[in-house]
């Protein structure tokens, strides 16, 4: 029975359970402000984790668990998409990224998260200009609320802009 009780589910669940303790705990020392986000955050996901951790002990014990892992991994599958184009997609999205990091070192991150938002919107979703401006903005929006209500400076980038911006 004790066997049974320590899978590696069970343990990978009362890890990530333990951390958010943790990070509940931890969060309690921290200035008021610094504190609501970490705190609540960590203290819901405490709750969730708990949550989860009770049902693989109770799949565990009812033995329910090994009969829904299966035991085998399907190595036979045929994909629908090369391994080249894999590759290709993977070095895009590395490659996004790595702009993205470049604007947000040049001009800041609200601009930065700005224009990444509409490039997104525009080419990956494919959708109307008018429409990937509008999330955009209002990711911009967002952005400005939270620095304004949380007090919270974006980085800044090399070229200082005025304050929705930079």
């Amino acid at each position: 029975m004790v066997k049974k009780l320590l899978s590696i589910r069970i343990l990978f669940a009362a890890a990530v359970t333990l951390s958010f303790a943790y990070g509940v705990f931890e969060a309690r020392t921290y200035a008021y402000l610094a504190r609501i986000f970490p705190f609540y955050i960590s203290l819901v996901l405490f709750f969730l984790a708990l949550i989860n951790l009770v049902q693989e002990i109770r799949k565990t014990v009812q033995g329910t668990a090994e009969e829904e892992a299966g035991g085998t991994a399907d190595l036979e599958v045929k994909w629908d998409i090369e391994m080249s184009q894999v590759l290709m997609k993977f070095l895009l999205f590395v490659g996004v990224i790595i702009i993205l990091y470049g604007f947000i070192w040049l001009i800041g991150y609200p601009l930065s998260i700005t224009i990444f938002i509409i490039v997104m919107y525009r080419y990956l979703s494919e959708t109307k200009w008018i429409w990937a401006l509008i999330a955009g903005l209002a990711g911009l929006g967002f952005l400005a609320l939270v620095s304004k209500l949380l007090y919270m400076d974006w980085p800044e980038g090399i070229f200082k802009l005025p304050w929705p911006l930079g």
